[in-house]
């Protein structure tokens, strides 16, 4: 007897796509800047039809060498033909290349390197580093701090909205002020230390201070630049509660900010120094840096991840250190920020409401003031302008009123020549109401 089985014959899948719209991005990430971007080289982002716009953002911060830069491109092409993943658990000699070559950057005499995949897992890996090696646990951060958006690192990141949707009971963690760049006042020196001490006090009450963490220069809310006399300050009243100092350079180092790293202004080099953004230039790789004493205060395997030490990002990296060194990028950028602190501060004499020009290497930034008062509408409108003459630039700032200039710090006359331009043109269009 022979017996029949009854199938299901799937639908056709043309008939299920038909039924569904077009997936689109999730808003919280979704929303953009400009066009789709199909192409880069060096400043410039190219759409699919060849039209070149200038990225005054580095892409984030990141692509300090410009995109796609031959060096790196070659040694991640190389590497790619060779071996692209590991895991954490396994080496690679593109690994062990990356960690050498930052160790011997490093401001430390017997350093170790712990790497990471974003700037925000090094952030997190710090905190459990500084608590590993003081025993204690609190910390203590800084008004218009950004630290990333993860749950340890928002803790230290100084917007409430990013952190609405977060659970952070229990994060212990206590906000000192800093000198505020734009507005100096004759006392900011004593107010200051006086407000680091309440902090660490109040940090010391919840377990003692494991860390005080901070930004040489606060990038996100509007380039705001430390000054190495504070940063001595934070570092001698820091270690004075036992607690480390956690420069957090993943923004600031590797020549961003004119400097190596920002412990060459200081009177003593930071206990950990967090490293992003330029150390990939455009490639997901991060490290917390340190003497070998600190970092190994952490145990065995409290801390890694899947795709830290990655070959492709590593080798990248390689590059990228050679090539800070060999094109000498703290001192291009040193350069460009002067120039371009001439030229906005021009820009600035001829529209009044231009305020408080700062640069720190290849990062700039201004306040748009009208009547003594912050203006985001005008600084919407300056970027706005900038968009539509093709410069991209980020606003932002504590009030929201401030205009972002973060081009990439090896620019040759004629891209500088058309990011001066366009910042003259875009305040020019906002000035006439045309920037909107």
């Amino acid at each position: 007897m022979t017996h029949t089985t009854k199938t299901h014959t799937p639908k056709s899948p043309s008939v299920e796509k038909a039924k569904k719209a077009p997936a689109v991005e999730a808003r919280s990430t979704g929303t953009t800047l400009g066009p789709e971007f199909s192409s880069a080289a060096g400043p410039w982002l190219y759409t699919e039809e060849g039209e070149a716009w200038f990225d005054g953002t580095s892409g984030s911060g990141a692509a300090t060498l410009g995109h796609g830069h031959p060096a790196v491109t070659e040694a991640v092409e190389k590497q790619l033909k060779r071996l692209t993943h590991t895991g954490c658990k396994l080496g690679s000699d593109a690994r062990t290349r990356m960690v050498r070559a930052i160790g011997e950057l490093s401001p430390y005499a017997e350093p170790a390197v712990l790497p990471t995949t974003t700037g925000a897992e090094a952030v997190e890996t710090a905190l459990k580093i500084a608590r590993a090696a003081t025993g204690h646990r609190a910390v203590v951060n800084f008004r218009y701090g950004y630290h990333g958006k993860t749950a340890g690192a928002l803790a230290l990141t100084w917007r409430a909205e990013f952190k609405a949707y977060s659970d952070l009971a229990g994060s212990a963690v206590v906000t000192a002020e800093l000198p505020d760049p734009r507005r100096p006042a004759a006392d900011d020196a004593s107010v200051f230390a006086a407000g680091l001490r309440a902090a660490l006090d109040a940090a010391d009450a919840l377990g003692g201070t494991a860390a005080v963490v901070l930004e040489p220069v606060q990038i996100t809310e509007g380039v705001l630049p430390v000054s190495p006399a504070v940063l001595d300050e934070i570092s001698r009243q820091a270690h004075s509660r036992g607690a480390l100092l956690v420069l957090d350079e993943i923004y600031t180092g590797l020549g961003r900010s004119g400097r190596l790293f920002a412990a060459e202004s200081m009177t003593r080099v930071p206990d950990l120094t967090l490293l992003g953004k330029t150390l990939g230039n455009g490639f997901p790789v991060a490290a917390v840096v340190g003497e070998r004493a600190v970092l190994d205060a952490l145990p065995p395997g409290v801390q890694t991840s899947t795709f830290s030490g990655h070959p492709v990002s590593c080798a990248a990296a390689a590059a990228v250190l050679d090539t800070v060194v060999e094109d000498d990028v703290p001192g291009r950028a040193r350069a460009l920020g002067e120039r371009l602190h001439a030229d906005l501060s021009a820009l600035a004499a001829r529209h009044a409401w231009i305020s408080s020009v700062r640069t720190a290497g290849a990062l700039a930034a201004f306040d748009c003031v009208r009547d003594g008062r912050p203006d985001p509408g005008l600084a919407r409108a300056v970027t706005g302008a900038a968009l539509r003459g093709r410069l991209l630039l980020f606003g932002g700032g504590p009030e929201g009123a401030t205009v972002k200039i973060v081009p990439p710090a090896l620019l040759d006359e004629d891209a500088y020549r058309y990011l001066a331009d366009g910042l003259a043109g875009a305040a020019r269009a906002a000035e006439s109401g045309g920037g909107t």
